[in-house]
């Protein structure tokens, strides 16, 4: 199993450049804090009950949560955007594995709770109401971006049309050709650009991931052309990609 780097650093490192309160918030499962700006401090409480299910008040508001079976720790005070008077929640659930991990992020307005959005992680909140979420890919972390729109009280994803492929920030994936395969020149032509040589190194760019189906890869050959190939055949074809599963 992949162990996940949000496993091993502290809130503050996750929260690097975030408000003090946020780096040095820890999970809990009750705490007094203002969370809808009115100077007043709101009774905050969770409570877990059976597979999954739990129960967050916040002053007179109740909300239900479903956390699909995950274990519900607790939650954490977080400020997404300091330029506005709120403060957030986002409870803690784990699962069996990593990837089974989830975050739910909730808001209070004075009335009512109000879940903003669920993610993977938070791996990086600075308080400029931008959310950086990693998710492990079998040998590269995904990063998407999240916008807080607080008209709409929801955490907006952001798309992109490829993903950097990184181990970790600032880390690239290599690997060597163990059996030649063709780069081709788009994602959905058969066009062939270059044809990889067996024991060469190669160097994975960019990754296209498509809502279902094979994720695509953009991969940079010893000669230095550049060309697609589908992840089933770069991971049969290669040795030393950092897989983890």
């Amino acid at each position: 199993m992949k162990t996940s780097l949000l496993a091993v650093l502290p809130s503050a490192a996750l929260f690097a450049g975030a408000p003090a309160f946020a780096q040095n918030s820890e999970f809990v499962k009750s705490a007094q804090v203002d969370l809808d700006g009115d100077g007043k401090p709101d009774a905050v409480t969770l409570t877990p009950g059976k597979d999954g299910k739990f129960t967050l008040k916040v002053g007179g508001a109740t909300l239900k949560g479903d956390a699909a079976g995950n274990e519900v720790p607790g939650f954490q005070v977080v400020d997404l955007d300091t330029r506005d008077k709120w403060k957030e929640l986002r409870v803690q659930t784990l699962g069996d594995m990593d990837d089974g991990h989830r975050y739910f992020v909730y808001g209070y307005d004075g009335k009512a709770v109000k879940l903003l959005g669920d993610v993977h992680a938070l791996t990086e909140a600075k308080g400029n109401g931008i959310v950086l979420v990693d998710r492990w890919m079998g040998f590269w972390q995904k990063r998407d971006k999240y916008t807080l729109d607080r008209k709409a009280w929801k955490l907006v994803h952001v798309p992109q049309e490829l993903y950097a492929v990184t181990y970790a920030p600032g880390e690239e994936v290599t690997a060597t050709v163990k059996k030649s395969f063709p780069l081709t020149q788009s994602r959905t032509g058969s066009a062939v650009v270059a044809t990889t040589a067996q024991g060469t190194k190669v160097k994975v760019l960019a990754a296209s991931v498509p809502a279902k189906g094979e994720v695509l890869y953009l991969v940079r050959s010893s000669t230095g052309l550049v060309g697609w190939v589908p992840g089933n055949v770069l991971v049969a074809s290669t040795e030393g990609l950092p897989l983890a599963g």
